[in-house]
């Protein structure tokens, strides 16, 4: 067998033999612990235990998918030239059969997070209305980034991957490279940090390093259209079809690096200001919307304190509220550029009842009221009621779930999601 085959067995046996060690000691453990614990444990062994299966699938089709993919020297060199930089190694680029892509485009993204972290920030983001009840947002961002992909980077190992389909002497094939390439070029030169630094940090530095390789892709095919009269590729109706059908959410984080990342990236490159910018990234979303760029920093109002047990506390970003306001019609989108700063946290007080609390700051009482007039229409929304609850209202929805907004400060509005009336009547000033 041959090496780079060899490695990814081996790793693929590591990591299941890992999950059923895991497993073992947790089936063993179960016994001694009340019943309730012992269900929680259990369904935190399965999810891992799937994510460890999806991994190695991916690491199984690494070995299976044709090793490593050569990469042309003209390719490099354009890359280094049109950034300024110089790859600190040669970059590797595999090769994979594309309905293999799908899954190891899933393991990575849920990887990204601990098994715990993904699965409540989707419960939240249900909670929130950003996502629907039946929604996976695992499953469908790898979407996104796999259905009629030409290439995908892996921002976890650093390394590209192209599909089995790669035709070396297509001008959109070749980009597709190119655009690999720029990604495994930032991401040696300015690698993460450890650990996860924040929704808004990560999703502003993913729009800035994939913008910036767009655009770089987008230099590519106009030299190409000089040079041969390629006159660039056209866009799949069928990709274009499937973005329209996901979530606003799903949809929006997706496309965020090509609709505002490629337009920052564009705009530092012109400037000669691209390497201080990849350096130094935006932390926050709002600084890729024109109302935001003045912004110098978030002031997000600090949570209440609530009982039970924390899952995740996070930011939505102007992003995310532009995202919220979406379905709400285009008269609600100028609302979002109000946003200066929010918090979420997704809390539990039991197994089955989990709770949210969302505080947004907006740059004025008038701003906060158009935005408190918008949430309560999400509101009647999310319970099916015909007529929108005033604010400081609890409206209870189908799922008998209590939901409400409230105005905690003149320039601050609330949205609450709770199981019980209680727990929502206590978050109500």
């Amino acid at each position: 067998m041959r090496p780079q085959t060899l490695l990814p067995c081996l790793l693929g046996a590591a990591v299941g033999a890992a999950g059923w060690m895991q497993a073992l000691h947790w089936k063993s453990a179960a016994p001694a612990q009340g019943d309730d614990e012992s269900s929680a444990r259990i369904i935190a062994l399965e999810d891992e235990v799937a994510l460890l299966k999806r991994e190695n699938e991916s690491l199984r089709s690494l070995a299976q998918g044709g090793g490593d993919f050569k990469v042309e020297p003209e390719l490099i060199t354009f890359v280094e030239q049109a950034l300024g930089l110089n790859f600190r190694s040669s970059p590797v680029i595999h090769q994979i059969a594309v309905e293999e892509l799908r899954g190891r485009v899933q393991a990575t993204i849920e990887s990204r997070y601990d098994t715990h972290g993904l699965d409540s920030r989707e419960q939240a983001w249900k909670l929130m209305g950003l996502l629907g009840a039946e929604d996976r947002f695992a499953p469908q961002f790898a979407l996104t980034k796999s259905e009629g992909a030409r290439s995908w980077f892996d921002e976890e190992s650093g390394e590209g991957w192209v599909t089995n389909r790669f035709d070396p002497q297509s001008i959109p094939d070749q980009a597709a490279v190119v655009r690999s390439l720029v990604r495994i070029l930032i991401h040696q030169n300015y690698p993460p940090g450890t650990g996860w630094p924040g929704d808004e940090i990560a999703n502003s530095r993913e729009a800035l390093h994939h913008g910036t390789a767009i655009a770089i892709e987008s230099r590519f095919l106009a030299r190409q259209a000089l040079a041969t009269g390629f006159t660039g590729a056209q866009e799949d109706q069928g990709v274009r079809g499937l973005l329209d059908s996901l979530p606003a959410y799903v949809r929006g984080l997706a496309t965020f690096p090509s609709s505002l990342g490629i337009r920052l990236a564009s705009r530092l490159m012109d400037q000669e200001e691209i390497l201080s910018g990849l350096k130094r990234p935006p932390e926050f979303t709002a600084a890729y919307f024109p109302a935001g760029e003045e912004i110098e920093k978030p002031d997000p109002p600090a949570l209440p304190v609530t009982p039970g047990n924390q899952l995740v506390e996070e930011s939505a970003g102007m992003l995310g509220l532009n995202l919220w306001l979406e379905p709400l019609g285009p008269e609600s989108a100028p609302i979002a550029d109000s946003w200066r700063g929010d918090r979420y946290r997704l809390f539990a007080t039991s197994d089955t009842d989990l709770h949210l609390v969302w505080d947004l700051r907006l740059d004025s009482e008038k701003s906060a009221d158009a935005f408190s007039e918008a949430a309560r229409s999400m509101v009647s929304a999310m319970a099916g009621t015909e007529n929108d609850p005033e604010a400081g209202v609890i409206t209870e929805t189908p799922e008998a779930r209590f939901i409400a907004v409230a105005r905690p400060a003149p320039d601050v509005v609330r949205f609450v999601n709770a199981t019980s009336q209680e727990i929502a009547k206590s978050f109500i000033p």
